[in-house]
């Protein structure tokens, strides 16, 4: 729905034994500060369906029974939310180093869904040691908004969780990490826009346990590309989407 104004009625802090609150896809740019209330909520929803910056007010520090957060992909500038105290949480999307500290992280130890939008005033060395703490993290996706190349994030980071199954990277990179920089376990990957100089398929098919690729928007602008000899061992599905400077693509017998 779209709401007057795109304000939520602060009206909705008196649904104080709300559970559930989805507003995906709503037409809503302002949120109340009457939200605070809404203390026993487990599910909050906030990816929105505007191309503009939404007002979202400090309040979702009060809410610790939160188990699954899905943030706004934009936010006002000036926005500063405190989710530190949210030690509850299983499922964090959008998380934004530019509107939330990465130590809030620290205490998120329950996580196993987590998407982080990167800004360039996050240091690698904070990133790094918040994540460090998530042993129970299943799937991770870094965003990067910034056309700055960031292979200090990806290239010296070692992403040696051991539960992880998903990695997600939507980032500009020269080239992909190593094979010893990857989760030990990794079953999926996906790369989405990284403009990657060096073709990844020779690190990418050495981790043994991948089922899934996905290479979508231009993760890699060489010409040519070879899946060699006994690579891929456990592959089911492979998607390569939008390559545009893709000319050629040899997959040797065995691959």
């Amino acid at each position: 729905v779209k709401f007057e104004g795109g304000k939520l009625s602060s009206s909705i802090g008196g649904l104080i034994h709300l559970r559930f609150l989805s507003l995906y896809k709503a037409g809503v740019s302002h949120l109340p500060s009457t939200m605070r209330n809404l203390k026993l909520l487990l599910y909050l929803n906030l990816n929105v369906a505007i191309h503009e910056p939404v007002h979202v007010p400090n309040v979702l520090k009060e809410m610790l029974e939160l188990r699954n957060l899905f943030l706004p992909w934009l936010m006002h500038d000036k926005t500063k939310l405190d989710l530190g105290d949210l030690v509850n949480l299983e499922h964090l999307w959008c998380f934004s180093t530019q509107h939330s500290s990465v130590t809030d992280l620290l205490r998120m130890t329950k996580l196993r869904y987590l998407s982080v939008s990167l800004s360039e005033r996050c240091t690698f060395e904070t990133l790094s040691s918040s994540l460090r703490e998530l042993r129970n993290l299943e799937t991770l996706h870094f965003i990067s908004t910034s056309k700055t190349i960031m292979d200090d994030y990806v290239g010296k980071f070692d992403l040696d969780f051991v539960h992880l199954k998903e990695l997600g990277l939507t980032v500009r990179m020269s080239k992909i990490p190593d094979q010893h920089q990857f989760p030990p376990h990794l079953e999926h990957i996906y790369l989405f826009y990284c403009r990657m100089e060096e073709d990844p398929m020779p690190i990418l098919e050495r981790l043994l346990h991948l089922k899934s690729v996905k290479l979508r928007y231009d993760t890699f602008v060489g010409r040519r590309m070879v899946c060699s000899k006994g690579g891929f061992p456990q592959l089911r599905a492979l998607e390569i989407y939008k390559q545009s400077e893709l000319e050629e693509w040899i997959v040797e017998e065995g691959s």
